[in-house]
């Protein structure tokens, strides 16, 4: 069994090493205090990780909402492409029409005019 590289054998001399140091009065006092740091930075991780997800949930449901505005806009846009095109289309068949009708009465012979008795 390893944690973080160290192995058995390891830990068995770290924690001599910490009774050595702190003794055997004080032992139970570091117990103490390092079982209250481990739960203080549990409950900091926990409320990071509840902090970030928030603002992760947040984020997603803003990009959501602009997806779907930019979707709008981009459906409109498409509409109003059609209907210019749909102009376009009708303004080039009247433009063909008059230059069909010009060239037609610009084809005809021109008839002598009788003036009016």
């Amino acid at each position: 069994m390893e944690f973080l590289g160290i192995g058995l054998p390891e830990l068995l001399v770290i924690l001599l090493l910490i009774l050595i140091v702190v003794g055997p009065n004080r032992l139970p006092e570091m117990a103490a205090r390092l079982a209250r740091f481990i739960r203080a930075a549990r409950r900091y991780s926990s409320q990071v990780t509840k902090d970030f997800n928030e603002t992760v949930a947040e984020l997603e449901q803003e990009y959501d909402e602009m997806k779907g505005e930019w979707k709008e806009v981009g459906q409109g846009l498409d509409e109003s492409v059609k209907e210019v095109s749909k102009e376009l289309a009708a303004a080039d068949k009247d433009i063909k029409e008059a230059l069909d009708d010009a060239s037609a009465a610009a084809d005809e012979p021109s008839k002598p005019t009788t003036p009016a008795t």
